[in-house]
């Protein structure tokens, strides 16, 4: 299913573009090229490309995470971005106010201060739910507004402001901010480029270790398997001892913290500053679309990542090269999460002679129910 709704995408994506009067097969050999350093004709250096794939996936990790586990409880976390701004804004704040400190005492500071922002902000949509019973979709999607708006008071006529007239924060203290995996200076040559040019800082070990924690937490522990039993049905899980009020809570902290950890590397080892643009910032969004095509499944979470991370990358060499819009990008990534939520594919398959119809979800199951299927889960244990 993931991979018929990529091709599916891109099927019409190809439409699109020929149907306006450009070649698609420029515009995904700019796409491979921007992506993934495969097929390019206008000198690009193919391991920058790839650089660059990897510093957009690693937000896409954290945030596919944190959409990802509470669809296992059943609930849906519309509100990835407000919490990566919350996180973002409060490593910010602390690079900013401890500037002084030591790097080995201030990089986790702020990543530890973005955790436990986004999982604030995440908690209170838990709280309510949990509670008073106010849907998760409304309130986290409420919640994303104002993160939103919050970001332009603090950096435009607020506290974080760098300067009267400008719309960014005073920058983190140097000791704050993740080094990058090559050396930052010209001392070497890397693939024919100075090692300074290659951006992938070590938020991307901290981020893989948050999809095996997140793997780790699903599969390995009591509480994973609390998350999963009211996932399938909350009645069976409180006739088995589980307090889903709990659960429910629980569940939105740690998806929260998981997001405010998106926000705190791409401040501490990409932006090293609150900026304007965290306004109109994304990645909350696509994490949605991650998650779903990953079948919320810590292999599958990655896999879309860097799929959407090469997306994110290749649209300005496709751009520069063929001259489509990149915005071209913005309607794949819109066009997979549109096949995979109208299960398209399940139903040309349908149509198909010879293909065994899929069977049908109980009706009892929460709408999260494709993601919880055995196809996400790990193979079974040898007896």
């Amino acid at each position: 299913m993931p991979i018929g709704s990529v091709i599916l995408a891109f099927i019409i994506g190809a439409l699109i573009v020929a149907v306006t009067g450009a070649n698609p097969f420029d515009a995904y050999s700019g796409l491979l090229c921007g992506g993934f350093g495969i097929a390019c004709s206008q000198g690009e250096n193919p391991a920058l490309q790839l650089s660059n794939t990897v510093v957009f996936m690693i937000p896409l990790l954290t945030t596919g995470v944190a959409v990802a586990l509470p669809f296992r409880a059943g609930l849906f976390n519309i509100g990835a971005e407000g919490q990566l701004l919350a996180g973002s804004v409060a490593c910010t704040a602390i690079g900013i106010k401890f500037a002084g400190l030591p790097a080995p005492v201030l990089i986790p500071m702020v990543l530890i201060g973005g955790m436990l922002a986004g999982a604030l902000w995440a908690g209170v949509a838990g709280v309510l739910k949990a509670t008073v019973g106010a849907h998760e979709v409304v309130t986290t999607i409420m919640l994303n507004y104002v993160a939103q708006w919050l970001v332009r008071y603090l950096i435009i006529g607020g506290p974080l402001q760098l300067a009267p007239g400008t719309s960014r924060s005073s920058p983190i203290g140097v000791n704050a901010q993740l080094p990058t995996l090559l050396p930052a200076d010209n001392s070497l040559i890397i693939f024919g480029l100075p090692a300074s040019v290659f951006r992938v800082h070590w938020g991307l070990a901290i981020a893989l270790a948050a999809v095996g924690a997140f793997a780790f937490l699903l599969w390995r522990t009591s509480l994973g398997y609390e998350i999963r039993a009211v996932g399938q049905s909350q009645k069976a899980a409180r006739y088995a001892g589980v307090s889903v009020r709990r659960t429910i809570i629980v569940t939105m902290l740690i998806a929260g913290a998981f997001s405010g950890l998106a926000g705190a590397i791409q401040i501490s080892g990409v932006d090293h500053s609150l900026t304007d643009k965290y306004f109109s910032d994304t990645t909350g969004f696509d994490a949605i679309a991650v998650a779903l095509l990953g079948l919320g499944s810590a292999v599958g979470i990655i896999l879309a990542a860097v799929l959407f991370g090469a997306l994110h990358s290749g649209g300005a060499i496709m751009q520069s090269d063929s001259g489509i819009s990149s915005n071209l990008v913005l309607v794949l990534q819109a066009l997979i999460l549109f096949s995979i939520a109208a299960n398209f594919v399940g139903q040309i398959a349908r149509l198909i002679p010879g293909i065994r119809r899929p069977q049908a979800l109980p009706p009892e199951l929460p709408p999260a129910a494709p993601l919880m299927t055995e196809a996400a889960a790990p193979p079974p244990e040898p007896a």
